[in-house]
């Protein structure tokens, strides 16, 4: 699929989302294909044409998640041990689920910007699904407040 192609199939998702109420706006993504992209106070959404129909993505990053700790030797020690546990805590989530939203957890990692962790849940529908995605994204960005929510528990244990 071309880059024009790319951006006409994704239209109608644009129609759909602001219809919704959801600022969704075309966005040339740094992979080279075109995605529809939403900001909201819940976390970010990435709509992109994918094998088989839509693949819908959510993700955001937790800031700051030892801020509170005042000596710098000791909150960088405390990032790196999260920095190295993350992959393992991530595999595991991945392969005894508790929510829904670890099924779909495509991606994990440490922000060095905001010195937090990053998460993406990520799921494909298909095409003809599209009516259906205001509600699917209120879902998934449930879902990844609670994978969130659940990782920054294991983390802190």
């Amino acid at each position: 699929m071309n880059e024009r192609d790319g951006r006409e199939a994704l239209r109608s998702v644009i129609q759909v989302l602001r219809e919704a109420g959801l600022w969704a706006y075309p966005l040339y993504g740094q992979d080279g294909r075109w995605i529809v992209a939403c900001d909201t106070d819940a976390g970010r959404v990435d709509v992109r044409i994918g094998a088989d129909g839509y693949r819908v993505e959510v993700w955001d990053v937790s800031p700051g998640l030892f801020f509170d700790e005042e000596d710098e030797r000791r909150r960088s020690v405390k990032e790196r041990l999260v920095r190295l546990t993350l992959p393992r805590l991530a595999e595991t989530m991945r392969s005894a689920p508790v929510t829904l939203g670890e099924e779909l957890l495509s991606d994990v990692w440490w922000d060095h910007e905001q010195h937090g962790i990053g998460i993406r849940l990520g799921i494909e529908i298909p095409f003809s699904s599209e009516v259906t995605l205001p509600h699917l994204i209120q879902e998934l960005l449930h879902q990844l407040d609670l994978v969130r929510t659940r990782i920054e528990e294991r983390l802190l244990e």
